[in-house]
């Protein structure tokens, strides 16, 4: 899917891709990733990879997520990262981890089954509750996610969907 990350440096849009991967193209925390995609790759059932890069630098990867499709009917966000260069003060891209999660309820439009269709699940968890916290709330004012009751499920569903799509992958 072609999409346009923000540029900081510049304000620019730059062309980008997001595209399926194979496990190899993964990333892993030995390239200094959170999250240990290659070896969740093989974990995870009726998981697919799928990273983001720019078009002029296809080599580098500037986030990545798994999407998931538990008992093949419910979409499931089982995880998202940007790259290492796109996080703190001196991050190089935006809209990398909103085109990723708008990528992954688009999918659960195509993917999910019956009263799934539609609601793209993901879960929040930190090694510190207040990290947690701190981490829904961005989800839910940045991405339109619905906290579920009181559990670090989160979910994004029909309308704020549709808009996270308008505004990350038009």
């Amino acid at each position: 899917m072609n999409i346009k990350i923000i540029v900081l440096g510049t304000g620019d849009k730059a062309d980008a891709l997001i595209k399926e991967a194979k496990i190899s193209d993964m990333p892993s925390v030995q390239e200094d990733w959170k999250f240990d995609f290659k070896k969740q790759m093989k974990n995870l059932k009726n998981a697919t990879g799928y990273i983001l890069v720019k078009e002029d630098t296809p080599h580098v990867i500037e986030g990545c997520m798994i999407f998931q499709l538990i008992n093949k009917r419910e979409p499931y966000l089982a995880f998202v990262e940007i790259a290492p260069h796109n996080k703190g003060d001196e991050k190089k891209h935006d809209h990398v981890a909103g085109s990723l999660i708008a990528y992954a309820f688009k999918l659960s439009l195509i993917k999910g089954v019956d009263e799934f269709n539609g609601a793209l699940h993901f879960k929040v968890a930190e090694e510190k509750k207040e990290d947690e916290i701190k981490l829904m709330r961005l989800y839910s004012t940045k991405y339109n996610a619905y906290r579920l009751g009181d559990s670090n499920i989160m979910a994004i569903y029909d309308a704020d969907g549709e808009e996270l799509i308008r505004r990350y992958l038009s």
